[in-house]
């Protein structure tokens, strides 16, 4: 349903002489991130070399990963707290950086659906709460590698200026980027409740897309206009 409802929008939008926009986050939206975390967790578990450790994440499996990169290890009654700590000082190292953001594979569809939506005549948007000075590059071979439009006209790639930055944050400044451009927003697609809202106070009149079931603890309630898909798999 919801893919000829936004390429509808788009024609619309054109046929108004209106440059229709899709915006469009990256990591658990348009990529899933399961297996960046997952190689980390197996270098991890090599290093310290703990039999127990190993012969765990050994059963670990892509489906197993959510928010968390230790996550799959508690649930299989891992206790080892120094540990714990360790892994998530070894993941912050490692997850934010370009080696690591290739691995990421693509949500099921995705790419074919920003294709559909450039080709229609779409201005694509990706705004992403990766930095700038660290995962640029990283960020463009996954979206070139997994066949998402980019390097070409009509097409932004809009990084947060620095890793501190908070991504809520980062992303209500990009709202004024986003308007500066005097087109017409037809469609949003985020992971996280709070910027799914955020985005349909911004953009009444858009179409607003909540992906997935990742996102971080305690996240705000999502509003009712917002609507939910597992992935992309509809185009």
């Amino acid at each position: 349903m919801y893919p000829h409802a936004i390429f509808e929008r788009i024609a619309r939008a054109i046929e108004a002489d209106r440059l229709p926009v899709v915006v469009l986050d990256l990591d658990s939206t348009l990529f899933d991130t399961a297996a960046r975390n997952h190689r980390i967790l197996r270098e991890f578990a090599a290093e310290r070399a703990d039999p127990v450790l190993v012969a765990m994440v050994e059963k670990v499996a892509l489906t197993d990963f959510g928010w968390s990169v230790t996550a799959p290890l508690a649930s299989r009654g891992y206790t080892d707290a120094a540990a714990f700590a360790a892994l998530n000082q070894f993941w912050a190292a490692r997850f934010f950086t370009n080696e690591y953001v290739a691995e990421d594979h693509a949500t099921a569809g995705a790419p074919a659906f920003v294709r559909a939506c450039y080709e229609r005549g779409a201005l694509i948007y990706y705004l992403t709460g990766r930095h700038q000075g660290g995962m640029e590059a990283g960020t463009l071979q996954a979206l070139l590698v997994r066949g998402f439009p980019i390097l070409r006209g009509r097409i932004a790639l809009h990084l947060k200026p620095s890793f501190h930055m908070g991504d809520r944050a980062f992303k209500e400044s990009a709202i004024r980027e986003i308007r500066s451009l005097r087109g017409e927003v037809v469609a949003t697609f985020e992971n996280e409740p709070g910027n799914a809202n955020m985005f349909r106070h911004a953009f009444p009149e858009a179409q607003h897309w909540l992906v997935g079931t990742v996102c971080a603890p305690e996240a705000e309630e999502l509003h009712g206009e917002v609507m939910r898909i597992q992935d992309f798999t509809g185009v």
